[in-house]
């Protein structure tokens, strides 16, 4: 995990000072009960705490996320990077002429489409042997937009409301920060975009929507 600026550093310090005082004080209670129940509810409080650490690291790393750049790129040479960068196998991309132009910083760019690659992945591997891997395409929409488009065809979205999925939540994986999306999210709103999430039959489809080059 990369290094925060100082100022969020330095408000994540002071959120750690309560939730290091709490983890204290539910240790010491852990010690006095007796009940089981009672050990028990201690025991859940002080993972709590510890999700409660580790999800504001996370929000804070999402927040430093910054532009820094503002670049014509072509979305096909987002996703080539984001393949090479993150070591992604598999993945079907549509044909050169149809990838529209977008201007942007590519770092982030790529970034945001790498989580997307991830997320679709990892749903294609879950689905198992036999599942057809994710496809990529870039198309401009009719107001302006540039999107670029990740379908797997794995077991779908339990909803598509970006209310629902975007969400700031701990990963069981090991690695996983779980906030692939909430970063993604934060990457369209910098570039004037958004997310939007479709079922288009088996599978899912998230599309990464930001304004297209003149």
């Amino acid at each position: 995990m990369s290094r925060l600026p100082e100022d969020l550093d330095r408000i994540l310090h002071d959120l750690r000072g309560p939730l290091n005082a709490l983890a204290m004080h539910a240790e010491v209670l852990k010690r006095a009960v007796r009940e089981p129940a009672e050990a028990e509810s201690v025991r859940m409080i002080q993972q709590e705490i510890e999700r409660l650490a580790e999800m504001l690291a996370a929000a804070m790393h999402v927040v430093a996320i910054e532009r820094r750049e503002s670049l014509r790129v072509s979305l096909r040479a987002v996703v080539e990077r984001a393949v090479a960068d993150a070591r992604l196998t598999d993945v079907v991309l549509a044909a050169r002429d149809e990838w529209p132009d977008v201007v942007g910083d590519p770092t982030l760019l790529t970034r945001a489409t790498a989580e997307l690659l991830r997320n679709a992945i990892d749903a294609t591997q879950a689905a198992g042997q036999g599942t057809p891997p994710p496809e990529v395409s870039a198309q401009r929409e009719p107001d302006g937009m540039a999107a670029l488009v990740v379908r797997d065809h794995g077991a779908g979205f339990r909803s598509t409301n970006p209310k629902v999925l975007v969400r700031l939540r701990p990963s069981a994986r090991p690695g996983h920060q779980g906030v692939g999306l909430v970063t993604a999210e934060r990457i369209a709103r910098l570039h004037g975009g958004r997310l939007r999430f479709t079922a288009p039959g088996a599978g899912a489809q998230a599309t990464l929507l930001i304004p297209a080059a003149e």
